[in-house]
């Protein structure tokens, strides 16, 4: 990018959002996908690409810079900073496969928007106890949402949706 472009960019960005803002965005993201990357002990066989994680953290506070302007609100809620994150991080690709890794990879960005979504959804807890019919039903619903990330549209509002759509149901069933 010239900088030229970086410097538009940059005042777009400061229009919106203090440079402490798009900082903490930036290490929240990025410590997010360093767990990941630790977490599925991903050393050896994926790489997180820095520079088009930059230019996945440009495009997502560029598009929510413009939701905020068109509807002429002064913050962006954490549902559609995750919409647009994971959105982002489907279309971009940060984390790449290294050369000779296994297919089971293949899928390794989709993987990481679906913990984002269901580390937002308050639905990533490897410690809570389950019945095993609601388990499977669980199992099987994850599997769901992975498809869909996989196969499916995956714009931020669709994934906006989802994540309202999962607290609504959390909602519901804790008034029953």
């Amino acid at each position: 990018m010239d900088k030229e472009r970086v410097k538009e960019l940059k005042e777009e960005l400061n229009e919106s959002f203090t440079d402490a803002y798009i900082r903490n965005a930036g290490t929240l993201i990025h410590k997010l996908a360093e767990q990941f990357y630790k977490e599925n002990n991903l050393r050896g066989k994926i790489y997180f690409n820095d520079d088009i994680f930059n230019h996945c953290l440009i495009d997502i506070l560029v598009d929510l810079a413009r939701l905020k302007h068109f509807h002429d609100i002064s913050r962006v809620n954490y549902v559609k900073f995750i919409a647009y994150t994971a959105s982002w991080c489907l279309k971009r690709k940060p984390f790449q496969i290294v050369e000779g890794c296994e297919e089971d990879y293949i899928y390794i960005n989709e993987r990481f928007a679906l913990t984002l979504l269901l580390h937002a959804g308050n639905c990533y807890d490897e410690n809570a106890n389950y019945y095993e019919e609601d388990q499977k039903d669980l199992v099987k619903g994850v599997g769901q949402i992975y498809y869909h990330l996989k196969y499916r549209n995956t714009n931020p509002q669709t994934l906006e949706l989802f994540l309202i759509g999962l607290e609504n149901g959390r909602k519901i069933c804790t008034a029953n």
